[in-house]
């Protein structure tokens, strides 16, 4: 009978928790964004959101928003865009809509402009500084896939925030920088045709000129800008100035993605005055600081093909396709995602 007893409350309780209800979307979107805060690792906080898409996550992220927890809000803005930057290599509608629900949360921590007089400068310096951030590490996300289109608005976004941030200007050239490369007076046999697109091509690169000495004009000494604008007149056939500008960058480049960018444009202009080991030691310092770009590769072993060294080409080539690479290899492709961006916001949600 206790053995009856037993086994009948046993089968109630059961039938009880199954009865229950599971946590909600909201809740598990919480639940995941809290773990980030915590962890740090988008990978893993963000693995109970697998099967649920940007559509499904919307009444979370307004749930979030109507809150207005800074904390909360900075964490969900995060995670959203460490979302968008591992998808966006593979769908960048996806990423987009990821990127979208994060602006929407980032811009909700900067309070509205009636209540802002109770909040400190400094305090709304920082909120400043992390929106516009983070709306340059999605837009450079875009620019890394060549989405110019969808990377434009979040740049003007942040400039509306810090309209003369040198980091963002330099990205607004690259964003001309890109679209020039879209025009290619090669591919027609009209010379009309060609003219146009010739015409196309040299306006272009000079709004990202523009936009490279303007950043320079806000701080002589970002060094990304001398580089992008070493490699805008290379392209403009100024190698006298090229040589210079890049010069100047590499001197002052710190971060890894600069000198990475500093290496494979001064390498192509050695090959385009055909020092190919001057190139060769350019891409292979690049491919040191960057082993998953493909660029770089690419770049070097080509170099090694015209110099004849068959052997060193393939050895190159071979090393790079055995290789393990991270998922993102695509961040490494060019050098134009802002991967400092990216750990300052990491950072900053530690702190």
């Amino acid at each position: 009978m206790t053995i009856i007893r037993t086994a009948a409350i046993v089968a109630a309780s059961v039938t009880t928790l199954l009865a229950q209800p599971g946590p909600t979307t909201t809740e598990s979107y919480r639940a995941a964004v809290a773990e980030y805060l915590k962890s740090g690792d988008a990978a893993h906080s963000s693995r109970p959101l697998a099967t649920l898409t940007p559509a499904d996550l919307e009444p979370a992220v307004k749930a979030i928003i109507a809150r207005a927890d800074p904390r909360e809000l900075e964490a969900a803005a995060d995670l959203q865009l460490e979302i968008g930057i591992a998808v966006a290599g593979l769908s960048v509608s996806g990423a987009a809509d990821y990127f979208a629900q994060g602006s929407r949360l980032v811009t909700a921590i900067l309070p509205p402009p009636a209540i802002r007089k109770g909040v400190s400068a400094q305090r709304l310096e920082e909120m400043s500084l992390l929106s516009s951030t983070w709306h340059r590490v999605a837009a450079s996300a875009f620019l890394s896939v060549n989405d110019v289109a969808r990377a434009r608005p979040l740049i003007v976004r942040a400039r509306r925030i810090v309209p003369q941030s040198a980091a963002l200007l330099t990205l607004l050239g690259t964003a001309n920088e890109i679209d020039a490369g879209v025009h290619n007076p090669d591919i027609w046999d009209s010379l009309s045709g060609k003219t146009r697109t010739a015409h196309a091509r040299s306006s272009t690169l000079l709004f990202a000129e523009e936009s490279y000495k303007a950043a320079l004009e806000s701080d002589p000494t970002y060094a990304l800008a001398w580089i992008r604008l070493g490699r805008v007149q290379f392209l403009q056939d100024n190698v006298k100035g090229a040589r210079a500008s890049l010069e100047r960058g590499a001197a002052l480049a710190r971060e890894p993605r600069h000198q990475f960018l500093a290496a494979m444009f001064m390498g192509a202009l050695q090959e385009s005055r055909n020092d190919l080991d001057g190139a060769r030691q350019s891409y292979q310092r690049a491919l040191n600081i960057v082993p998953q770009s493909q660029h770089a590769v690419a770049a070097l072993a080509f170099v090694d093909l015209m110099s004849g060294r068959i052997e060193r080409a393939e050895r190159v080539a071979r090393a790079y396709t055995s290789a393990k690479l991270d998922d993102a290899w695509w961040v490494h492709k060019t050098g134009v995602f802002d991967l400092e961006g990216l750990q300052w916001l990491r950072q900053h949600l530690r702190q």
